[in-house]
């Protein structure tokens, strides 16, 4: 079974405000990516709002479909990739894997592609 791994975690309290403060985001099929571009290290983290989704069996659901979609194209962004990034799960309706699947794929691929 996979784990994720603690060292591609997001950790500290002061990369997670830096995140919302000063990143960018992009969005697609419900997900939303914060990131920033970092030089020297890559960590990521997941969310899915207890506001809209009030059952914790379905945000773990959401967050166990969303890690493992990651999981699977972690790839696309190369083994020299570096930055923070941190997906939040908008949309009220519980997605299919392959809906999760076809979004992370558009949005690690804009976020390769992004130059900041």
């Amino acid at each position: 079974m996979y784990s994720f791994p603690k060292q591609l975690r997001i950790t500290n309290d002061r990369q997670l405000q830096q995140l919302f403060t000063s990143g960018k985001s992009l969005s697609f099929g419900g997900i939303t990516l914060k990131y920033i571009n970092k030089k020297k290290e890559f960590k990521i983290g997941f969310s899915a709002p207890k506001r809209l989704h009030q059952s914790a069996v379905t945000r773990n659901l959401i967050k166990r479909r969303m890690r493992e979609s990651f999981r699977l194209q972690q790839q696309l962004l190369g083994p020299s990739f570096s930055g923070i990034g941190y997906f939040i799960y908008n949309d009220k309706k519980v997605k299919s894997s392959q809906e999760i699947y076809v979004a992370f794929t558009h949005l690690l691929t804009n976020w390769k592609n992004s130059d900041t």
